[in-house]
């Protein structure tokens, strides 16, 4: 029996679900938890399924997170959903199950499921869960399919990441054949509210450019407090240096509470996921995030992503 039909076995045992994801919450992290919880209640009868974590706003028409109590986790099985490390899972009730399950595309050690399903050549998490309903023979409604399509065409960059397979194709088309409104979708991930234009204003009047390729920019809290951005608002300005003649490697610094600072990293050619990772990060080979506790640990960040840049450079 492979991990695939395992996972199914799982879910079939249990009547109680609940399935997580990361923090800071993208669509992909969304549409597949979202959409998981409707294949399955859709699919299989008799299952109380829940997706926790923080609710989103700017998100909010992908939609709501559920509540889930203690006693919901006893004898719950808990799947978590497009998260490397357990310590980026939104709610930390995640370990109270009775079963848990890992579900992922990104590469990591951290192996902290009973079952862990991480498939590292999937574009986004969305596809393995469109993969995995069709295999399983599932129905998959309209609703779904909206949920699924928008994980896939976010985390790909609407198909222009290297990330991007054939797979990822067959599952974008089989889902369009579903009847999703493309251009009602692409309203809802591309819309820009007016305070966020204005925090990209800023960043282009503020971002400094390395010797050899780095592109970076830092946000206090006071100025995106000024911005009014939230942790959905301001992934909205990860790419706002891409595309820059020149620019290797670009870095997204936001000063979060506690005393942290969230690295956004983003790359077009170097390798940097195992820079995050001596960061209390990581994520995919070309786009990663890190977490740091004072701001003159970015500049060593920046430095060693510079020396990568100027290898790269001499390839």
């Amino acid at each position: 029996m492979n991990v695939q039909e395992q996972i199914l076995e799982k879910i079939k045992a249990y009547d109680k679900i609940v399935i997580h994801r990361h923090i800071s919450p993208d669509p992909d992290a969304l549409g597949s938890t979202l959409g998981f919880k409707k294949l399955i209640e859709d699919n299989l009868n008799g299952k109380d399924v829940r997706v926790v974590g923080y609710q989103e706003k700017n998100l909010e028409w992908l939609g709501r997170m559920d509540q889930a109590g203690d006693a919901f986790y006893e004898g719950a099985l808990v799947i978590v959903m497009d998260t490397a490390n357990s310590s980026r899972i939104d709610n930390k009730n995640f370990n109270k199950g009775a079963h848990l399950i890992k579900i992922d595309h990104h590469p990591s050690e951290d192996q902290y499921g009973h079952l862990n399903f991480v498939d590292k050549g999937a574009a986004s998490v969305c596809e393995m869960v469109t993969h995995l309903a069709l295999g399983y023979g599932w129905k998959i409604s309209l609703e779904v399919a909206t949920l699924l399509y928008a994980g896939i065409v976010s985390d790909t960059g609407r198909f222009l990441y290297d990330t991007v397979t054939p797979q990822t194709f067959e599952a974008a088309k089989y889902l369009l054949t579903l009847g999703i409104d493309v251009n009602e979708l692409n309203r809802n991930l591309y819309k820009k509210p007016m305070n966020v234009l204005k925090a990209q204003a800023y960043v282009l009047n503020h971002f400094e450019v390395t010797e050899h390729g780095v592109a970076y920019f830092k946000m206090s809290k006071e100025i995106q407090k000024e911005f009014g951005l939230t942790t959905g608002t301001r992934s909205l300005l990860v790419d706002v240096l891409a595309n820059i003649e020149g620019v290797l490697v670009r870095v997204c610094f936001f000063e979060q509470d506690k005393d942290q600072i969230r690295a956004n990293i983003r790359s077009e050619g170097p390798i940097i996921n195992q820079i995050a990772e001596r960061y209390d990060g990581g994520g995919h080979p070309k786009a990663s995030g890190a977490m740091l506790k004072k701001w003159e640990v970015a500049t060593d960040l920046i430095t060693e992503l510079d020396l990568v840049c100027q290898y790269f450079g001499e390839e």
